[in-house]
């Protein structure tokens, strides 16, 4: 056999039998995104739990109004309160989602990495915007639930607080963790 034949044989040996780095980047991926997203619902559930409680509402108000946006105000109101579990579901679902997008942005937008805190009140009011003026005018609901400068001013720092800063402070501190040269 060759030189050259023998250095792509021993070239190829050497990547295939290598360890591939791919399945553990990518699952590092889906945990932080995971983490994130179920951190910023979870802080979100449990506001609105203590809300509701305040209040002196059904905890389960707010998450039927979550599937309603989905499935209407009559599928709701006839699918009584397991359709609450729908609209818990579907809350996760948005935060894991917002938490995949942010994470994919973060990956090729170092300076997101290096100001969490930034990052993470813009993050807020961007998923506040999107969410009130996009999603919910989509939606079966059709029109953008916080309307006036009372109703935004009270949920836009909720969304900051609670979506916005926990995710971008997870994902940044897991990527800072999975590539310590960008420290």
């Amino acid at each position: 056999m060759s030189e050259e034949a023998l250095g792509s044989k021993a070239r190829i040996g050497a990547t295939s039998t290598r360890p591939s780095n791919a399945v553990g980047k990518s699952a590092h991926a889906a945990a932080t995104i995971a983490i994130a997203g179920f951190a910023a619902g979870a802080i979100d559930l449990g506001f609105n739990l203590v809300k509701s409680l305040n209040a002196g509402t059904s905890v389960l108000r707010p998450w039927k109004g979550v599937a309603a946006a989905l499935l209407g105000k009559d599928a709701v109101i006839h699918g009584g309160d397991s359709m609450a579990l729908i609209g818990v579901a579907l809350h996760f679902v948005i935060t894991i989602g917002a938490a995949a997008i942010y994470y994919l942005v973060a990956k090729r937008q170092g300076w997101l990495v290096r100001h969490p805190i930034l990052s993470g009140v813009v993050f807020g009011i961007l998923f506040f915007l999107a969410m009130n003026y996009v999603i919910l005018p989509l939606s079966v609901i059709g029109h953008p639930l916080y309307v006036g400068a009372e109703t935004i001013a009270t949920a836009l720092p909720g969304h900051i607080l609670m979506i916005g800063l926990p995710i971008s402070m997870i994902i940044g501190w897991r990527l800072k963790n999975a590539n310590p040269s960008q420290n």
